[in-house]
């Protein structure tokens, strides 16, 4: 009796998984007050992540051309497991199970073909403006992506590499919110700048009013809020690992600059604007000595003007352009080249 007692609760909480899994799709939502408090139960928490697996599985491929078979399986699977409990006559509760499991895996493909992120990306040398649905306006640095998941509620953006700006249209029934790394930028109305190209992530608000909120770096699945930051217009947050963040004032022309095709740099190594540079495409440049990498330069260029920048670089410090092919040139310094001659 205890071994039927036990297998029947199983199939309830495994019933009501189902329902709150169909329940949570149709609102948009991860959550709700009362999912949270059936969820505190521990047996209940074991049925939800035993469903969980199966539901995120069908999540994610709900558009591939291998959908139509497995959800043919999932039907198959559910009429065997009707079967083999047949004889123990809970064919009401088992059927329950089999329909809202097989319900959820078919709506959750439309659900999330309905709900699917928007990816869009540049190539090096490249530079993108997308309207968004609301009349938002995304502008991309070369060599950059950002995935947007507009709701009902929310409209979730994800700067996955580069550089972007982000003008936001007013919506505030909607909050309009960017991760980066470890930040997660809200804002309602406002305009703002966000760069991933170098060793931090730079958030620069150029209008308006957002909140910075801060994970911790050292967990796998970052929850925003650890610490909560406000930004006022002019202002920029330096975001790295291993320094607390630091809130400075910011030159929104220069910060913005990109947006017009010019890299501007003050009193920066000379590796990490390589670096930059070398994103706008062109001939690639690479700097072999730690030492030229290290030494400092200021000055404004036009992206993807290499032989430019090149020539600026070695007038202005002790460095040679040496051209092994005629995708390559390298930097080195002078002084070395005439110690050895």
């Amino acid at each position: 009796m205890t071994i039927r007692r036990d297998e029947t609760a199983t199939e309830d909480r495994l019933a009501q998984a189902a329902a709150w899994r169909v329940r949570l799709s149709e609102a948009g939502a991860d959550s709700m007050p009362e999912f949270e408090a059936w969820l505190e139960t521990l047996e209940n928490r074991a049925a939800w992540h035993q469903l969980s697996r199966s539901w995120d599985y069908f999540d994610q491929v709900a558009q591939s051309p291998e959908i139509l078979a497995a959800r043919q399986a999932a039907l198959a699977d559910a009429q065997k497991t009707r079967s083999r409990l047949a004889a123990r006559a809970n064919m009401r509760l088992v059927g329950s199970i089999a329909a809202l499991l097989l319900f959820a895996i078919l709506g959750a493909g439309g659900y999330w073909w309905a709900n699917r992120p928007q990816d869009y990306q540049t190539a090096i040398g490249e530079r993108r403006v997308v309207i968004l649905s609301d009349g938002s306006k995304l502008s991309l640095d070369a060599d950059s992506e950002v995935t947007v998941r507009y709701g009902a509620h929310a409209r979730s953006l994800h700067l996955l590499r580069g550089q972007a700006r982000f003008d936001v249209a007013h919506d505030r029934s909607r909050p309009f919110s960017v991760v980066a790394g470890n930040q997660k930028v809200i804002a309602t109305g406002t305009a703002f700048n966000i760069d991933m190209a170098g060793p931090k992530v730079l958030v620069t608000l150029i209008e308006g009013h957002v909140l910075v909120l801060q994970a911790d770096s050292n967990i796998n699945m970052p929850d925003y809020g650890a610490r909560v930051i406000e930004l006022k217009a002019g202002q920029q947050l330096a975001a790295g690992t291993a320094a607390p963040p630091q809130i400075l004032p910011a030159n929104i022309q220069r910060v913005t600059a990109w947006t017009i095709g010019q890299i501007v740099f003050d009193d920066e190594p000379l590796s990490s604007v390589v670096e930059r540079v070398n994103r706008y495409g062109g001939t690639r440049i690479v700097i072999a000595d730690p030492a030229v990498g290290a030494m400092k330069i200021s000055g404004v260029f036009n992206a993807g003007d290499v032989v430019g920048f090149v020539g600026i670089v070695t007038h202005y410090l002790p460095v040679r352009a040496v051209s092994s092919d005629s995708s390559t040139i390298a930097l080195e310094s002078t002084a070395k080249r005439n110690g050895a001659l």
